[in-house]
């Protein structure tokens, strides 16, 4: 496995990554112990170790939300038999009622790692009104979020990440995700420590990302440039993997992409592609357990839009992952992962240079370059933040 180490010029985000790639990304899977449970409330804990609650809510916003998704995929896969809802949005009442927020046997999950994104804010003090946020756990890495639910005695748990980049947590997807399976046992929530299948993942990936493997993601890269890319799969891996994915191709190689349900997307947004006059592509996520019918529509849509003698295909290039390893986190981690390293090489080409878009439009001081500059670490984030660098979100 080998990166290549030309001395290039690229981007401080893509740069980063590429010293993260390889065996460094695969080994974060095993840092699942590097979080602190000294302020979770130990009454809510004695009622969580006797399974008092049945249904489990969670709130997040952009890669918090990922994890949460991946919870909830992962709870559904291996039978885990606690409902999950995921929340994106402080309107609550659009997606659970608050009967189900307040109720006894539902525990509320707040996932803000920066701390200071508004709208977790929002609704913690959403919660706070509905029964005094005493059936909530905020996880986090700090910030405002943090310290607002300590002064009021509630529970947190706070990550401490070992290599936390400062502007994208994305890079530590897998680890946010170890972290949750390895609190869910000690927590006594699932029965089972996962240490040794993700070893043995870690072990698989090392050997599975050989050169002809990252040839094979270049490749993908060098025909996906300057195409709007849509990736698909069934609902199943949509849940777990292709909001993640499409934040690696939006952030780090900044190429307009969007994720839509295989199914669904046949249905609708098809028609599109009919003969377009720019680079599009299609990447299909297949999964070996897929059904007959799935399995049908891939190669029905392979062979519509991948003729090259359809003049209308011109602008269009179909790609398809196959997910036939033999467990879930084989599946998970290779696809994850292969997709990061397409993301990482389009980075490299398009070479596009950051904003301060997110911070600005989500209205979150921690991740502007004022913030960035004044705290250049992404642990012990603080509670409390100067007023120039949260006057730098605003636009004049």
């Amino acid at each position: 496995m080998n990166i290549e180490t030309t001395k290039e010029f690229m981007q401080p985000r893509v740069e980063r990554l590429s010293k993260f790639l390889g065996a460094p990304l695969f080994e974060s899977t095993l840092w699942g112990h590097e979080y602190k449970l000294d302020a979770l409330n130990e009454a809510l804990r004695d009622r969580i170790a006797k399974g008092e609650f049945r249904k489990f809510v969670f709130y997040g916003m952009g890669c918090s939300s990922v994890v949460s998704d991946i919870v909830k995929g992962f709870f559904l896969t291996t039978g885990v038999d606690i409902e999950v809802e995921v929340v994106n949005d402080y309107d609550t009442e659009w997606f659970v009622s608050d009967r189900v927020l307040a109720a006894d046997d539902t525990l509320v999950f707040i996932v803000c790692y920066s701390g200071w994104s508004v709208e977790p804010c929002l609704f913690y003090d959403r919660m706070k009104s509905l029964n005094g946020a005493k059936n909530l756990i905020v996880l986090t890495g700090g910030g405002k979020i943090a310290k607002i639910a300590k002064e009021d005695g509630n529970s947190v748990i706070e990550y401490q990440l070992r290599h936390a980049d400062r502007e994208y947590p994305l890079y530590h997807v897998q680890q946010f995700f170890s972290i949750f399976l390895d609190m869910f046992y000690k927590l006594k929530i699932i029965e089972k420590d996962y240490t040794p299948e993700l070893q043995d993942s870690v072990n698989y990936l090392i050997e599975k990302f050989d050169d002809d493997l990252l040839a094979e993601a270049k490749a993908m890269a060098e025909s996906l440039k300057d195409s709007r890319i849509v990736f698909l799969a069934t609902a199943k891996w949509y849940t777990q993997l292709l909001k993640q994915t499409t934040m690696f191709f939006n952030e780090i190689a900044m190429v307009p992409s969007h994720r839509n349900m295989l199914h669904e997307y046949s249905h609708t947004e098809v028609a599109a592609y009919s003969d377009p006059n720019q680079k599009q592509a299609i990447v299909m996520l297949l999964d070996s357990d897929d059904d007959d019918y799935t399995k049908r529509k891939v190669e029905t849509i392979e062979k519509l839009f991948g003729d090259p003698d359809v003049k209308q295909n011109k602008n269009i290039s179909v790609w398809r992952v196959d997910l036939d390893q033999d467990t879930f986190f084989k599946k998970f981690y290779y696809a994850h992962f292969f997709m990061v390293y397409v993301a990482f090489y389009l980075g490299k080409m398009s070479n596009v240079e950051g904003r301060d878009l997110i911070s600005i439009a989500a209205k979150n001081p921690w991740w502007s370059q004022e913030s960035i500059d004044e705290h250049p670490k992404c642990v012990d984030i603080p509670g409390e933040l100067s007023s120039s660098i949260q006057e730098s979100i605003e636009i004049t």
